[in-house]
């Protein structure tokens, strides 16, 4: 079913899951207010006998008493403190309104709960080893984060049911499967409800973008680090078998884990102990019937075995591979610097771009060059093969053509010197296409060249589609090339798509490409939009070929398409990879005024 045809409204399951009920919705507005006052506090939840009871069982845990036992709410509640009191509010809420038992949706409610509360836990524990990070707001945050998830399962649950099932057979996570039921995820709807509830909107957001395969690049500082905490929390959550939260894909390994978060093994022991004593303290406290079962604390010693088996050997390897990872991401960090960080202001017209690679780093790239003579450059180039060697061939071709723009005019002359030196510097098997146009800052006029380029498409104004076709050969196969060079006119309404072949040539599951034809087509769907949507429409219209049941966790995720993009402005907050296409994708759009 596509999202267009689905019966269910977002807004709609926010109203059916309603308000919080009454009394915990009191506590949670008295606790977010830096001055409450205890005595009110304690007479509102008094008001509720199994409220109370609950806040005494939590108070009195193991985790909380350490043998001191406290029989009235008043300084039972100061032992908590206002922000546990505040969650502990929510929770128990929650659970009111959606139970550990019931649900249509195929999911073990309880299992839900385990796994929601061992990861409420596991991000309170990370948040003490960060700087600045309140740990009960992280646990808040673990809490609400699979509010989503159980309002699906309650208010919709044959159609989750088909999420879930989906979700399995393609080992995916549930975002990938959702939004081809219902046109949006369980993060999505999770964020409404707790905009619903007035809670701060840091928290809403912060449960929008946790689950969802993006880059927080263009995030706020406080919100990624929350975010990457989180994620972190979920993925120790899923490694221990602390419950489920319908996941298909394979969790990760805890051993690999900590070597990458860096947890030494005594914090690691110290973390699996206390989310063990609160999952099992929150569960008395919610009724839940959950067996004594210190999951978390099995999970490190199999864990620390599994480290003893493999050896020294195997500990140098994990260090390998972690420190392989961050020197990929440092690429792919100067690699991203390396691409404009803004879009050239035209006299007569907008431009937007993009830059996604497959891999961790690109042997795609674009570029704006300020030509000999006058005039700007727009370069769009793909060079031989993926990763890191592809992206070191990409920089030095770029340095190159920016150092020769100097020194010729023409684009055709341009292209026949970097193809020069390219050929003398790298191996026959090393080479690129590239295209080269020249845009004169006075005339509405582009003069390009092409070295074995994908035809870039000119969308005129009257509704002619016009290819650019390529001359010359791509760069560094044959020595002393010439590349002729062709001029046209540009007309207001006139709009020029520069792309790689990781466009035209995307395959979905049957193994048929995206084509020029499905170009063209998303470029006149979308031809009146701002250059910048219409780049976001072009690479939105790709991830649909490729994947329709995972587009909607792409990395554009559900942006809106009148989400405007200011002008100038780049569209290059890539993440670190690009896991629906085969191949890098980059585009330029041009529009005329």
């Amino acid at each position: 079913m596509s999202p267009a045809q689905s019966a269910f409204q977002i807004a709609d399951l926010v109203e059916e899951v309603g308000s919080l009920p009454t009394v915990a919705a009191q506590v949670v507005a008295l606790t977010s207010d830096p001055d409450c006052d205890l005595e009110q506090l304690t007479q509102v939840i008094m008001s509720d006998g199994v409220l109370t009871m609950r806040f005494l069982a939590v108070a009195n845990s193991a985790a909380m008493s350490r043998g001191r036992e406290i029989r009235d709410l008043r300084p039972a509640l100061v032992r908590l403190g206002m922000r546990r009191v505040r969650n502990l509010a929510l929770c128990m809420g929650m659970h009111d309104m959606m139970p550990s038992r019931g649900g249509a949706g195929g999911l073990d409610r309880l299992d839900l709960w385990r796994f929601t509360l061992g990861a409420a836990s596991c991000a309170r524990g990370l948040a003490r080893l960060h700087s600045g990070i309140n740990p009960d707001d992280m646990y808040l945050m673990g809490l609400l984060h699979t509010i989503g998830i159980a309002a699906l399962d309650q208010k919709a649950g044959p159609e989750f049911q088909t999420t879930l099932s989906a979700a399995q057979e393609a080992r995916c996570p549930l975002t990938a499967a959702e939004p081809t039921v219902f046109g949006f995820h369980h993060a999505e709807l999770g964020a409404r409800i707790l905009n619903n509830w007035n809670l701060p909107g840091l928290f809403a957001q912060v449960v929008r973008l946790t689950p969802i395969a993006t880059s927080l690049n263009g995030c706020a500082a406080e919100t990624a680090t929350l975010v990457a905490v989180l994620r972190d929390a979920i993925a120790i959550t899923r490694a221990t078998g602390t419950g489920n939260n319908g996941d298909g894909d394979p969790p990760p390994a805890l051993a690999d884990l900590a070597v990458r978060l860096e947890i030494a093994d005594d914090a690691l022991h110290l973390l699996a102990e206390q989310v063990d004593e609160e999952v099992d303290a929150m569960a008395r406290a919610l009724g839940l019937d959950l067996p004594h079962e210190n999951l978390f604390r099995e999970a490190v010693t199999n864990s620390r075995q599994e480290i003893a088996r493999l050896g020294l050997e195997g500990i140098d390897e994990a260090f390998a591979r972690n420190e392989l990872e961050a020197e990929m991401a440092s690429a792919r960090d100067i690699q991203q610097r390396l691409l404009p960080g803004t879009m050239p202001v035209l006299p007569y017209g907008d431009i937007a771009a993009i830059n996604r690679p497959s891999r961790r780093v690109s042997g795609d790239y674009y570029d704006f060059i300020a030509m000999r003579g006058g005039g700007i450059g727009l370069v769009v180039a793909d060079v031989s093969g993926k990763g890191m060697p592809a992206s070191l061939l990409a920089s030095n071709l770029q340095a190159s053509l920016r150092a020769l723009a100097t020194v010729y005019e023409s684009p055709g002359e341009l292209l026949a010197a970097a193809n020069t030196a390219l050929f003398d510097s790298t191996d026959p098997d090393k080479f690129a296409t590239l295209f080269l146009a020249r845009l004169d800052a006075e005339q509405r006029r582009l003069v390009y060249a092409s070295a074995g380029h994908n035809p870039p498409l000119l969308l005129h104004a009257d509704g002619r589609a016009e290819w650019l076709k390529p001359d010359g050969t791509p760069l560094g196969m044959v020595q002393q090339m010439a590349y002729p060079q062709t001029e046209v006119p540009l007309v207001s309404g006139d709009v020029l798509v520069i792309y790689t072949d990781g466009v035209t040539e995307a395959r979905d599951s049957a193994d048929s490409e995206f084509t020029e034809t499905g170009l063209e087509a998303a470029v006149r769907a979308s031809a009146q939009r701002s250059p910048a949507l219409l780049v976001e429409a072009i690479q939105q219209a790709v991830y649909q070929h490729a994947d329709p049941a995972a587009a909607g966790a792409s990395p554009l995720g559900t942006a809106g398409a009148d989400q405007e993009v200011t002008a100038g402005q780049s569209v290059t907050d890539a993440p670190e990879a690009d896991w629906l296409l085969d191949d890098d994708l980059t585009v330029i759009v041009l529009k005329i005024d």
